[in-house]
């Protein structure tokens, strides 16, 4: 099994991986177990951008988790699509948000500044979210979300896509930062119900903090 990430990477976390917390060095009998066992730790990484860039090291102990970030895609995507009655495929959408940085179990939180290409991070994250679902026994179609996720051409790829966007955009702002500063964030948002959301934000907090690097 491949091992989790853990402090010895380019990641600040806020634990070590629970299957040496736990003593599950070994994948157990229960698949459904050692799935959670894995993506538990998604609630260990902090979403490294802020740390790196944004807020900095002094708030590490504030700062959000992948796991925060995946939760608060998915309800957003869902109150989005309830709001205004879309006719989207919802099960998909949740899916999508829940499992669209699964693999990030094994490579940790890339950042817009790290050194690496679009080609080389959506291989890695491919063979990461392949080994996060390597041992679950039942049939799904886990895998295969996450590739319409990254392929971004469905009605649901692109509102989750679009959704990912917005909720950092909107983290920014409960942060206490100006959203007119994430430009590229917002270049992103071309969705109308999410832009709308986009544009309140910007209107809400304006004159609030500028972040340490234009994004």
């Amino acid at each position: 099994m491949a091992t989790l990430i853990d402090a010895n990477n380019q990641n600040y976390i806020k634990d070590s991986n629970p299957y040496k917390r736990l003593g599950l060095k070994t994948k157990t009998s229960n698949s459904i177990l050692s799935f959670y066992m894995k993506y538990n730790q998604l609630k260990n990484i902090y979403r490294q951008g802020w740390l790196k860039v944004r807020i900095g090291l002094d708030f590490k102990d504030k700062c959000e988790s992948v796991a925060d970030h995946s939760f608060s895609v998915a309800l957003l995507a869902l109150t989005i699509i309830e709001e205004n009655k879309l006719d989207l495929d919802t099960l998909k959408c949740m899916k999508m948000a829940i499992v669209h940085d699964l693999g990030e179990v094994y490579l940790g939180d890339f950042t817009p500044y790290d050194n690496i290409t679009k080609i080389e991070k959506h291989h890695q994250e491919r063979k990461a979210i392949l080994n996060v679902l390597e041992n679950l026994n039942e049939d799904n179609d886990f895998f295969a979300i996450w590739e319409e996720f990254e392929k971004s051409e469905s009605a649901e790829a692109k509102l989750i896509k679009n959704v990912d966007s917005l909720e950092f955009l909107l983290q920014a702002c409960a942060y206490g930062y100006d959203a007119k500063y994430f430009k590229k964030s917002l270049s992103k948002i071309t969705e109308p119900h999410c832009k709308e959301i986009a544009l309140a934000a910007v209107e809400a907090t304006k004159g609030n903090k500028k972040p340490k690097i234009v994004g």
